[in-house]
């Protein structure tokens, strides 16, 4: 890859954190006391949105509760002590779960998901862990499981304060709910597709937030919804919540452009926009992608693999022989690699 294709990956990463800060039939339990968690904001006791805001956090995760009075977690908030913040809402969040009587489930938004994750493994490693029975966690727009892949683990953001991190896993049940498009949760996997990136950069605004907050699990078609047993015997249920219109456009359908001419540009552009995402390569697909910091490739000739860490150490084993065969034919094609020399070629002397 050529070096300036190299300089340009992280620069575009760090460009796009700035810009961006069960089964589905059952995902609402009616005994179920909700604990909300918001996600980020910055200056919040003087921020003028603030109060705009903050009306829409009782619809944080409204489709996965029956609770008529869920309890919001009231912490810093703050993007610009991202880490610092965290580890006040964990704290905060903490007490509301123990303060609670019965079956809880933690629903966090966008930063408020880092939290929940977080208090779960807490909870779950505390002498007097919760039962599975008794909490689950559901997980909306997390970064963690998007724009934080840009980076390696443990990488520190400064304008953030921020040390990069993924999902915890933890034994208890946990549903994780991505918006299509959304820069911080579903950011492109090759971010150099700058028609891509921009339209997610623009999902910042148009799906992530209140819009992902609300979403249906029953609207998600059967194919966007993945059901996995994390290494902890906990149930990870993802949805990817589908975005009809491109963010890219969704401007010109504000402004009043008719919506079928913005719908032809749809049709050009998403294409296009896809193709910055992993999940639409066909088969045989090799153009490479970022994943947790670093560029790999798709190694898709190989069937049956355990995963793609197989696939990649399958095909290095596979280029190693290859190399090996090629020098032993090489060797004996080669008369003088096969002549002897020496006492090689005298033999061991007669003992007289």
């Amino acid at each position: 890859m050529p070096t300036w294709h190299k300089r340009l990956v992280p620069a575009i990463a760090a460009t796009s954190l700035v810009l961006g800060t069960a089964t589905t039939a059952t995902a609402v339990s009616a005994a179920d006391e909700a604990v909300l968690i918001p996600g980020a904001t910055v200056f919040k006791r003087i921020n003028p949105l603030y109060p705009i805001l903050l009306p829409t956090y009782p619809v944080i995760g409204i489709e996965f509760h029956d609770d008529d009075d869920p309890q919001v977690v009231d912490y810093s908030q703050n993007a610009l002590a991202a880490d610092r913040a965290i580890l006040d809402g964990v704290e905060r969040a903490g007490v509301a779960v123990r303060d609670t009587d019965g079956e809880v489930v933690v629903i966090g938004e966008s930063m408020g998901s880092m939290v929940a994750a977080r208090l779960a493994a807490e909870l779950a490693n505390s002498p007097d862990a919760p039962s599975t029975d008794d909490i689950r966690f559901v997980l909306i727009a997390s970064p963690e499981a998007g724009i934080a892949e840009y980076f390696s683990e443990g990488t520190f953001i400064p304008i953030l304060n921020y040390r990069v991190s993924r999902i915890p896993e933890s034994p208890y049940d946990t549903t994780i709910v991505i918006g299509e498009y959304d820069g911080w949760s579903d950011p492109p996997d090759r971010p150099w597709n700058l028609v891509s990136l921009a339209n997610a950069a623009l999902g910042t605004a148009y799906v992530h937030g209140p819009t992902i907050s609300a979403a249906d699990p029953l609207d998600v078609p059967p194919e966007n919804t993945t059901v996995e047993t994390n290494s902890r015997n906990g149930t990870v249920t993802t949805h990817l919540v589908p975005t009809a219109n491109l963010p890219l456009t969704q401007t010109f359908r504000y402004l009043g452009v008719p919506g079928k001419v913005v719908d032809k540009a749809d049709d050009v552009l998403r294409p296009i926009v896809d193709a910055g995402y992993r999940r639409h390569d066909k088969f045989g697909d090799s153009r490479p992608f970022l994943s947790e910091g670093r560029l790999r490739r798709n190694v898709q000739d190989v069937p049956d693999l355990r995963g793609r860490e197989d696939a990649e150490e399958l095909d290095v084993n596979h280029r190693q022989r290859a190399r090996a065969e090629k020098d032993d034919r090489l060797d004996e094609s080669d008369p003088d690699a096969q002549q002897p020399k020496g006492d090689e070629q005298a033999g061991e002397p007669d003992g007289g």
